[in-house]
């Protein structure tokens, strides 16, 4: 195909994303949760994006706590902006099948056979990424800071709009910082980084994974930032440990002879100390 008609693949590739997206964000915006309700008259127009907003407020919003508007268009905005996130969580099938038609005709056999891993394992993490944002980070987030609303004499209140951009956001990042430790897990498995970069530079890579992990959850404190590190952190590692396992393609264990455990330099029979990271090995 010339370059032309790569382009007009793309635009049509996009141009079913983008109808869908249209689609499904019209869908929850304009259609009525209660539609016999709004036909009858007997009540007033309630969006079918309402039903997720009270999902937040019902999980996460503490005992006590009230939410207030303090705009016009308040109500309107927060509505617009649910009714976008759900669309685009609704339509990443699309999204993701589209991407995949488009980029297969230039991907090599060996590089087929990890689309599909890649695919499922970071959809995997990423649900269960929002899903530990959602029902711990959001819901761990007002809870900690109640006592010291207590402590200042303050009304439990919060923004209608600060509460739920800071739900939002939390669980977003959340998905996102989860689905992190398999794009380490590909640098490593095509070589593009060494396995032993993370061994001998632990410190640095897990103070750097803790100040992200603090960029990501808004206005949580440093509790709520451990409590997401911890299993950043772990996938992180589990990551590190496969990607060494299975770089090249085979796994490591087949190779011949003593190896680092650090840095998998090659080592003798009786030798501890490493002669490359000077690590001692059991």
């Amino acid at each position: 195909m010339r370059f032309t008609e790569h382009l007009g693949e793309l635009r049509q590739r996009l141009k079913v994303v983008f109808l869908s997206l249209s689609v499904i964000f019209a869908v929850l915006l304009l259609v009525p949760r209660n539609p016999y309700e709004f036909l009858s008259l007997t009540g007033t127009y309630n969006p079918l994006v309402s039903i997720f907003l009270d999902r937040i407020v019902q999980d996460i919003l503490p005992a006590g706590w009230k939410l207030i508007g303090f705009h016009v268009n308040e109500g309107l905005e927060i509505v617009l902006v649910a009714s976008l996130m759900l669309a685009v969580a609704f339509d990443i099938p699309i999204i993701a099948y589209e991407t995949y038609r488009f980029i297969d005709p230039a991907l090599k056999e060996n590089e087929r056979k990890l689309v599909y891993p890649f695919v499922i394992s970071s959809s995997i993490l990423f649900l269960v990424g929002l899903a530990f944002g959602y029902f711990i980070l959001s819901r761990f987030l007002l809870i900690a800071l109640t006592p010291f609303f207590v402590a200042g004499h303050l009304d439990l209140t919060i923004e209608g709009a600060d509460f739920y951009y800071v739900v939002f956001l939390t669980v977003f990042f959340s998905g996102v910082a989860f689905t992190f430790p398999v794009f380490v897990y590909l640098l490593i498995r095509f070589g593009i980084i060494e396995a032993s970069f993370f061994s001998k530079n632990r410190v640095y890579v897990w103070f750097g994974t803790y100040i992200l992990t603090a960029v990501i959850t808004p206005d949580g404190g440093p509790l709520l930032d451990v409590i997401l590190f911890f299993p950043v952190i772990s996938l992180l590692e589990l990551a590190v440990f496969f990607g060494r396992r299975f770089r090249g393609g085979e796994p490591r264990a087949a190779s011949k002879g003593r190896r680092c455990s650090y840095c998998d330099s090659p080592l003798d029979p009786a030798q501890v100390f490493c002669t490359r990271c000077g690590k001692a090995n059991a």
